[in-house]
C-alpha cells in the first residue's frame, strides 16, 4: 500500500530496514498526509498510563538494557526524552475487523542521537517482539494487531553538542503510516492520527529530567521446595554498579494465608559471612502457559532492601524462570536490578522481619 506521511520539519533522508511484511494492511485513504485529530477520551485516558513526570527515575518505569552505559544519564550532552507509540485499535468505538495490520517497523534518528526501547507495550509472546540492533540511532520491532493494540516506550538520548549537517529528526517508520517530528516539538507532546476506520496511532513525549541513582544488578537460581510451589529459596550474588562482586544473596520465599508471595532474604559480606544487607519484597507467578499440571515456570518479584550499618533505604525487582525451559523445573535462574538514594523511590507495605 501507498505508505502516509506526515512530516512536522525539515528531513534528512534516512533509513532503517524493517522486517518483510507478511500480512495485510489497512486501506490507504485518498489523502496521504494524515493530520493530527482530536484525541479520543478513551484514547486519551490510554495514553496518560504511560505519561511521565519532567524529574523521574527511569527504572521506576522500565528496566534499561543491559548493555545501557549509565554515565549517559548524567552526560550534560545529551537532553533526555520519554517518548511512548501506540498503535491498532485504540478505541472502543473503532469497528471490529477480519484484517491483521503488520506494524513491523522502526523508529530512528538521522544524526548522532541514540534511541533505546525500554518497554514493549502488550506485546504477543512469539508474535510481537523487538529486532536486535546494533546501531544506537534505532530501534526495530514486529508486531501485528488486530482488534487490539500494540506499542513501546523509548527513551530517546538527544545529541545536542555534536555538529550535524541538517536538524536531527525522529522517525517512526510502519507500513500504515510514517511520522516524523523535531525534538522542539516532542519537549511536551500528545498526538493521534487516524490511520483508517480501525487503526489509528497515539503519540506521547515527555523531556526528561532523569534521577541518576547507585544501582547494580543480582543473579542466581529460585529453588522450589516441593511440588507445591508455593515456598522455596533462593540464593546468588549481588553485584555493584560496576559489576564487581558485592556478596552472596540467600533468602526465602513463602505464601501466606491470604494466598500472597513473600520474600525474605539478605546480602552477606564477599569475603565474610557478616550481613550488609536485609531485603523484603513480594512475588507472584505470571506463566502465560498455564499448565496445571507442569506447574508454573515464571514469575516476578519486587521489594525494598537496607543497608544495616546506614539509613539507606534501596528498591529492587526482577523475575525469575525462563519460558524456554520447563515450568516443572524445580530450580529456575532468576534476575534482577537494584537501586538506591532516588528522589522518588517507590515503597510497599512490606513485612519488616521475617
Amino acid at each position: 500500500m501507498k505508505k502516509q506521511v506526515v512530516s512536522l520539519a525539515v528531513l534528512t533522508a534516512f533509513f532503517l530496514a524493517g522486517c518483510a511484511q507478511e500480512r495485510s494492511s489497512p486501506v490507504s485513504s485518498e489523502n496521504n498526509t494524515p493530520q493530527i485529530e482530536e484525541i479520543p477520551s478513551d484514547v486519551s485516558i490510554l495514553l496518560d498510563q504511560y505519561a511521565v513526570e519532567e524529574e523521574i527515575d527511569i527504572s521506576e518505569i522500565a528496566q534499561l538494557p543491559a548493555d545501557f552505559d549509565n554515565s549517559m544519564l548524567s552526560d550534560s550532552m545529551y537532553d533526555f526524552y520519554i517518548v511512548t507509540f501506540l498503535w491498532g485499535k485504540l478505541s472502543h468505538t473503532s469497528p471490529p475487523t477480519d484484517l491483521i495490520t503488520d506494524w513491523s517497523g522502526s523508529l530512528s534518528v538521522n544524526g548522532p542521537s541514540k534511541v533505546f526501547a525500554l518497554l514493549p507495550i502488550n506485546f504477543e509472546h512469539n508474535e510481537d517482539s523487538l529486532i536486535p540492533e546494533d546501531q544506537p540511532f534505532g530501534e526495530m520491532w514486529a508486531s501485528s494487531t488486530q482488534n487490539d493494540f500494540d506499542g513501546i516506550l523509548f527513551l530517546v538520548l538527544y545529541d545536542k553538542i555534536t555538529p550535524t549537517f541538517a536538524p536531527q529528526i525522529l522517525t517512526f517508520d510502519t507500513n500504515p503510516i510514517e511520522l516524523q517530528f523535531d525534538f522542539q516539538q516532542l519537549i511536551h507532546m500528545q498526538a493521534f492520527y487516524q490511520v483508517d476506520s480501525v487503526n489509528s496511532v497515539a503519540v506521547s513525549s515527555q523531556r526528561i529530567r532523569p534521577v541518576v541513582c547507585p544501582e547494580g544488578h543480582f543473579a542466581g537460581s529460585w529453588i522450589k521446595a516441593d511440588s507445591s510451589q508455593s515456598h522455596g529459596s533462593f540464593e546468588g550474588l549481588w553485584f555493584s554498579h560496576a559489576g564487581d562482586t558485592v556478596g552472596y544473596l540467600n533468602g526465602i520465599f513463602w505464601t501466606n494465608e491470604e494466598g500472597h508471595g513473600l520474600l525474605a532474604g539478605e546480602v552477606s559480606g564477599y569475603y565474610s559471612d557478616q550481613v550488609i544487607i536485609e531485603l523484603y519484597g513480594t512475588w507472584f507467578y505470571d506463566d502465560y502457559r498455564l499448565c496445571p499440571i507442569c506447574g508454573m515456570g515464571h514469575g516476578q518479584f519486587k521489594g525494598h532492601f537496607s543497608f544495616l550499618e546506614n539509613d539507606v533505604v534501596g528498591y529492587f525487582k526482577g523475575e525469575f524462570g525462563n519460558f524456554e525451559l520447563p515450568p516443572n523445573d524445580q530450580i529456575m535462574p532468576f534476575h534482577g536490578r537494584w537501586h538506591f538514594n532516588c528522589v522518588h523511590i517507590m515503597t510497599y507495605d512490606f513485612p519488616t522481619s521475617l
